[in-house]
């Protein structure tokens, strides 16, 4: 990454051969209309001809020959950016399709470490059994949030440190509702004083999340970077 990094710096973008993305990287496409999201795998690409990726797994999915897509990917602490459309489909030997080799492609640094602050209902569930005081999920408020963790209050202790939870959030990227699954450890806990209300402060370390997740993350924590420093505008709920 210290060539990229070293490649890009100064500027906001750079080509699909500049990034060089490996085959099989993840990839998800966002269709204009009709309103939906795709994950495909990169198989390949010629520069300024096309972008090879395979057909996608979900069931049902129509598209005709030109349907415009917003392409993300990531690379590294990159989150790449490009617009394409779809050439060509083709069944044999086996499902893939030809994507419009992409002009440029915008490159946005996702610093890991960077925590956004921010407050967001979430809801925890104990990775195993017992673990929390109840034995079921507990409503908590995300107070910070990276690629790397995050900072949840809660009037309960969620888990003591080391343990494993799971993290249930909903976030909205690019005017999108999200889903987020995030396994996380308990890294450090605090009880502190609210009021009249003793909280506990957990740091949460994210851990094995999934390609699709980790790059809704990225566009979040990105996103929420962005409206901090007022250079975006918080979309209306």
């Amino acid at each position: 990454m210290t060539d990229m990094a070293a490649l890009i710096k100064g500027r906001r973008s750079a080509t699909l051969a500049d990034i060089a993305p490996a085959s099989g990287e993840k990839i998800r496409l966002e269709v204009r209309s009709p309103h939906q999201r795709l994950m495909v795998q990169l198989m390949g690409y010629k520069e300024y001809q096309s972008v090879l990726v395979s057909a996608p797994r979900q069931q049902g999915v129509v598209l005709h020959e030109g349907t415009r897509f917003t392409a993300r990917l990531m690379s590294g602490n990159y989150l790449c950016t490009f617009e394409s459309r779809l050439l060509q489909v083709q069944s044999r030997p086996f499902a893939y399709w030809h994507l419009e080799y992409p002009d440029q492609v915008e490159m946005q640094l996702i610093r890991a470490h960077s925590r956004v602050p921010i407050v967001l209902s979430v809801r925890v569930e104990p990775d195993e059994p017992g673990m929390l005081v109840s034995g079921e999920s507990q409503a908590a408020i995300c107070r910070d949030i990276s690629l790397q963790g995050a900072q949840l209050e809660s009037t309960r202790p969620l888990a003591q440190p080391g343990e494993s939870l799971c993290v249930t959030a909903r976030v909205r990227v690019a005017g999108i509702d999200h889903l987020l699954l995030l396994p996380a450890v308990v890294r450090n806990l605090q009880q502190t004083e609210n009021g009249l209300i003793n909280a506990f402060t957990q740091g949460v370390e994210f851990v094995d999340l999934e390609e699709e997740t980790r790059l809704v993350l990225a566009g979040f924590v990105y996103e929420q970077q962005l409206i901090g420093l007022g250079e975006l505008e918080e979309a209306e709920s």
